[in-house]
């Protein structure tokens, strides 16, 4: 997890921006992160990680991702599994993550 405010610390923000409402968009909370110091983010990162209104707040996210992919499932759209293709999808994440 890089300290510089990367994209998956702000979606853990993110998911805290509710309780901070002059934060309302990506930009403005990783504004506002950029703003802490380096040991200060890793802090708040660590403690949004522990934070159980965080978890509940991805687990909702997650059921509601869940129920759409099934209604889209009962309604016959779905695409075919093509785990070669996921595969390379993967390899090719993994090769731009360390550029």
């Amino acid at each position: 997890m890089p300290v510089g405010g990367g994209d998956d610390f702000l979606f853990a923000i993110l998911g805290m921006a509710s309780h901070f409402p002059d934060m309302s968009t990506v930009k403005e909370i990783k504004a506002a992160a950029d703003q802490l110091s380096a040991h200060d983010r890793m802090e708040l990162f660590h403690w949004l990680n522990a934070s159980k209104e965080v978890k509940q707040f991805r687990r909702e996210e997650l059921r509601q991702e869940i129920a759409a992919g099934l209604e889209q499932a009962d309604r016959g759209n779905v695409a075919q599994l093509n785990i070669q293709s996921i595969k390379e999808e993967i390899h090719r994440r993994l090769a731009t993550k360390g550029d």
